[in-house]
Order: structure tokens, then sequence, then C-alpha cells
């Protein structure tokens, strides 16, 4: 092997302008010969040392996974270029060659020395970026011909697409030349010129449509099973790059990741995952050909969820019928997998907006969904969703001039036919309201002739020492007040106010507003779902507060009829809520004006007790300036 690799190595070492040259540097990394397929030897190098201490540079390549977007049905002539030994043409500064040292030893001689590369090296990480960037930066100076045509590239693989023969015969002898002027080489073995289908990264390419390869699939399905982590990794890898071919992708390889997942460096394969394995195999092998997107006609996406996963299907007219432009497969997020069922069915139709918006670049599309998402999400979303992503969603579902989204009954399976479905008839607002409120009549709205009461829970410091308390009022009385323990935290104490107002309100009917956000999305949609989880998140974990949380899901079943609103702190509101804020804004400042008045007879009696049992008054005054300072002093005048 190694007398394999002398032809390579020694030739243009002779030559001062060739790839290699001698050198004596302090780096050093190995070099693998690996045989190819006519025989002739490839120069391996090790480079992960190096790669491990050098930054990653930005990838200012194209995306393959919407490059083709730019395609249109109406370009049917191809041709495909592939760069011979492209890293080879980009030279690398002097001082910076010697990091690519390598010791050789020649094998008719013996003797050793140190070559280094005068070019950019496969097998550096930064490779790729670096030569894609460059030869981008090139063919922006290239004059293409007058003649209809599109260019894409993708690091050193080149398609051109035409709408006539004639024309990408004049596209690909411009190209050649300007190439061969620039320095670069085209590998005559690869190259694929003016044919009406070619295959190209991987996808055979004809007039208005591509499919996967057939070598590409022979080789994925010739895989044996996986039998290590690192292998069934490799695998998913594979088969991941065409998930865009199969119907719901995400679903078929979930067990696979679940074997991931286990810890165990060596695969323990279950049925569910062996089935899983073959049904991949079956579904890659069946792939069918997906249209190329054609941006002056409208999209048609179909979005549901299943399993915590996000699944689509794009597509456009063909005639009476719709073929698909792509199947997309994405997971939730952790904390959307743990939302009700309609709730899901938004953050998918997000998800697939958002995947789908990169093949339709603004073109109009209707999204067919079962489920009445934009009215979950402005009715529901504002207690489910943080403020971020509740905005998010807004802008991509509600604010886009170019998606229309449209509630239908509509199948998966004949999507595809242009049926466009009969309307929904299931309710998503009464279902969340069923399922997932503490009580199935609690409101959100006020009730009429019940009683309005207000509650708050304050944890503040003064002077260095924690302060905790709550506090029931209506407009004009305090129903119920009292402290906390030192170490109670305000959302404990919304949680331990709020409920205690519930075991008031015992047989009644009552209105009650609270200004904790947090308690009130316990009422009226977390708590059931923890409580049914054991307490415990979507994350799996313990939910803080537990014991108050089960308290308070309790006590909302006390009241004969409750309504329970949510109320912003600080804000000026209308009416009866106006009046019993600022009453009670007023009886907290004259509660906290005789705390502080009692502190200060409190001092004066400690100074002139100073001598006289010190240690036992202190104690004393300290245990009774905790009993005063339940109430917020944050206001004071």
């Amino acid at each position: 092997m190694r007398r394999g690799l002398t032809e390579l190595i020694e030739q243009p070492a002779s030559d001062s302008g060739g790839l290699l040259k001698e050198c004596l540097s302090e780096f050093n990394t190995p070099i693998l010969p690996v045989r190819k397929h006519d025989g002739s030897y490839r120069i391996v190098q090790d480079l992960r040392a190096v790669n491990k201490v050098t930054e990653d540079l930005y990838p200012v390549v194209a995306n393959p996974y919407t490059l083709l977007t730019c395609l249109t049905p109406e370009l049917t002539w191809f041709t495909v270029l592939d760069l011979k030994d492209a890293f080879f043409c980009l030279p690398i500064h002097e001082d910076s060659q010697k990091i690519f040292a390598f010791e050789w030893e020649n094998p008719k001689s013996g003797r050793k020395s140190q070559l280094t590369w005068s070019v950019l090296p496969q097998g550096f990480k930064n490779s790729p970026t670096l030569f894609g960037e460059q030869l981008a930066k090139d063919l922006e100076s290239w004059e293409a011909p007058p003649e209809e045509g599109k260019l894409l590239q993708y690091v050193d693989d080149i398609l051109i697409a035409t709408r006539t023969k004639e024309a990408c015969v004049a596209w690909t002898v411009s190209l050649l030349n300007f190439l061969g002027l620039q320095g670069y080489r085209v590998s005559k073995k690869k190259a694929q010129v003016v044919k009406q289908k070619v295959i190209y990264l991987g996808y055979e390419i004809s007039a208005g449509q591509r499919t996967l390869g057939q070598d590409r699939k022979e080789a994925i399905c010739q895989t044996p099973r996986p039998q290590t982590v690192k292998e069934l990794r490799t695998f998913l890898g594979m088969t991941g790059w065409c998930r865009l071919w199969i119907h719901s992708y995400g679903l078929l390889v979930k067990p696979l990741y679940a074997l991931i997942t286990n810890g165990n460096r060596n695969l323990q394969w279950t049925k569910e995952a062996t089935q899983a394995f073959h049904q991949l195999k079956n579904a890659l092998m069946s792939a069918p050909a997906l249209g190329l997107p054609n941006v002056s006609k409208p999209f048609f996406l179909f979005s549901h969820e299943k399993q915590g996963i996000a699944l689509g299907i794009l597509a456009q007219d063909l005639g009476p019928y719709r073929r698909a432009v792509a199947y997309f497969s994405k997971q939730l997020d952790t904390t959307a997998k743990g939302w009700p069922g309609c709730l899901r069915a938004v953050a998918a139709v997000v998800l697939n907006i958002q995947e789908a918006c990169k093949f339709t670049l603004g073109q109009k599309m209707t999204v067919f969904v079962s489920h009445t998402v934009s009215a979950v999400l402005e009715v529901k979303g504002g207690h489910w969703l943080s403020p971020q992503r509740f905005l998010k969603y807004q802008a991509i579902m509600v604010e886009q001039d170019d998606v229309e989204i449209v509630v239908t009954n509509i199948n998966p399976a004949s999507f595809l036919s242009g049926n466009q479905g009969e309307p929904v008839h299931h309710d998503c607002l009464e279902t969340i309201e069923a399922s997932y409120s503490s009580r199935p009549d609690l409101k959100d709205a006020p009730l009429d002739d019940a009683e309005t009461w207000f509650t708050d829970g304050s944890s503040y410091v003064i002077s260095g020492k924690r302060h905790a308390g709550y506090a029931v009022t209506t407009c004009r009385k305090v129903i119920e007040s009292g402290p906390l323990p030192t170490d109670t935290s305000a959302q404990k104490a919304e949680i331990i106010a709020l409920t205690c107002a519930l075991e008031i309100a015992k047989g009644k009917k009552v209105n009650i507003y609270t200004d904790s956000r947090y308690a009130f999305g316990v009422e009226h949609g977390h708590g059931a779902i923890w409580k049914e989880r054991g307490l415990l998140n979507s994350q799996g974990k313990n939910i803080k507060h537990s014991q108050e949380i089960l308290q308070l899901l309790e006590a909302v079943q006390l009241p004969e009829q409750v309504a329970i609103m949510h109320i912003k702190a600080h804000q000026k509101v209308s009416s009866e809520l106006e009046e019993g804020k600022s009453w009670r804004t007023e009886r907290q400042k004259k509660q906290q004006k005789d705390i502080i008045r009692g502190l200060d007879n409190m001092v004066t009696k400690a100074s002139a007790l100073q001598g006289q049992n010190e240690k036992r008054f202190n104690r004393n005054i300290r245990n009774r300036i905790g009993d005063l300072k339940w109430n917020r002093l944050r206001n004071i005048n």
C-alpha cells in the first residue's frame, strides 16, 4: 500500500509548484492509504487532532434540503459537472501549511521526511465551506448565455438546467471554458452532459420531478441490522437524508430512536424496533416521485399531529389531482408534547408552515387541518403558551398574507385525490375546557349575580430579611389575611391566597380575581394535567409547590359556582375592579404605616432595655417584626 502512494506523493513533491512539499514542522498527523474501486489509492490524512482545536466556520453553502426548489417544470434539459480534486484548486497561506504536515518514508531508500500540503487538504473540517464559498464567488463573474436557464451549486457539484437542448449545450460549453480559465478541473468520468434525466446529489432529476436515486436506495436497504448505537445513528443519518420522500417518517423511526435513548452501547432489539427497521426500508424502496415546487402555482399543505410528531404533506395541483412536493415530519418540543391534543395541533401547524415556506417562497398556501387552530390559539393560547411563543405562533398562523387555514375532516390518505373533506364537528375549545380545566364548569369570565373577591400573595425582602403574606378581600373589606413562613416564594403565596378564597367560598357563587398568571394557569389548564401525570411536568420532573397545587385543585370544587379571572397587576381597570384595587392599595398602605409605627416603638423599647436581658428581648423583637411584616412595604410613599 505504501508503494501505491509513492507516485501520488513523490511526483508532486519534486515539483516546486506541486500539491506537497517538504517541511520541518512541530505538527504531525498520520496518513492512511485507501484503495479505490479501480485499484488505485487515495491519500487520507487523519486530521481529527487539527479539527478538534479549529473553530468552525459558519457553513455559507446552499441548503441541499431546499436547493432544488429553484428549478421549475419548464426546465427539462440538464448537465451535471463534478469538479476533480476540487479542494486542491485553492492554495493555502504559507504560515498555515505547517499545520497539515505528516511523516513520509520512501519505500525504496528508507529515507524519512516531513511533507505538508500547499493546497487545501481533504479531511480538514472547514475545507468544504472554504471551497464552496470561493467557487460561488468565482461563478458570480461568469456571464451566462442569453438563453433561459438556471445554475445550482453545492460545494463542488454543479447543475445546469435549461428549457431546450440547444440552450443546455450553450450553457455547458460556456461554463466549461470559464472553469478551465479559473484553474478548475472537471471530472470527465462523472460528467452528465445535456441529458433529460440526471443524478444530482443522489437525486434523480427529470422534467418537473425528483426521485431518490436507485443506488442510494439500494445502498441503504442492503445495510444489515445495526448492532451498536454508532451503527444505528449512521443508518438513521442515511435515511434522514431521504425523509422528504417518506410519509410519516418520524413515526417510523420513533422505535429506533428509543433504542438509542436506552443508553446501552450494544442495541437490545425489540419486536417493535425490528418491525420499524423493515418498514423503513420498504417505505424507502417504494418512495414516490416528488414534484418540483412551482412557485407560479398555489400550494396545499395538509397538517396533523400524532404521538408528539408534526406530520405534513405539501402538494400542488397536477391536472385533476394533487402531486406531493414534500413530506414533512418533525418532533414537537418537550413543552408542546405536554399540551392538550388541540394545542399540539397548533404547534404542528406552525412547524409544518415553517418547513413549507422553504419551498413556497411566498406563494399562496392553503393549510388543511382538522382542528380550529386559529380559535384555539386566540382563546387558549394565553393560558398555555409563553408570551414569546404566543407571538411567534400568531405571526406565523395569522399575520402571513400568503397563508390561509381551512378546517376540515380530510383524511391524509385521500388528500392527494383532490377531496376537500367535510366541515369539522369536533369543538376544540369545549374539549380543552372539559378535559383540562380543574372543574368542568369553571369559568374565566365573571358570573352574573355573584360576589366579587380579590386575592393577593406577596414575598419581599426588607433590611436583608424575607417576609411573606396573603390576603383575600372584597372591594371594601378584608375577608382574611395573614403572614406566611419566611421561605415562602411569591408564586407559592399567590397559590395559598387563591386556595384560601376558594375554601371560604364553599357553597357560594363567587367571582375571584387574581393577578397571578401562574395560579390562573394552574386552575384553567396545567393543574389537571399535572395531577393526571402524578405531579410531573412535561420533562418528567417534579413540579414545584406540588402539595399546595393539590390543595388548590381540591379547593376549587368547593364553591357552588366559581369564575377565576386574571387581572394584570398595577394596571388601571374600570368600575368595581378599579374600586376594589384602589381600596386594597389604600388599605395596604394604612397597614404598612401601622407596621412602621409598631417597629419604631419596638426599637425605642429595645434601646431603653439595652443591657437588661438583651438577648432575650432582641429575639422577642425579631419575632414580633416577623409577625407584623406580612404586608407589602414596597409601595410606601
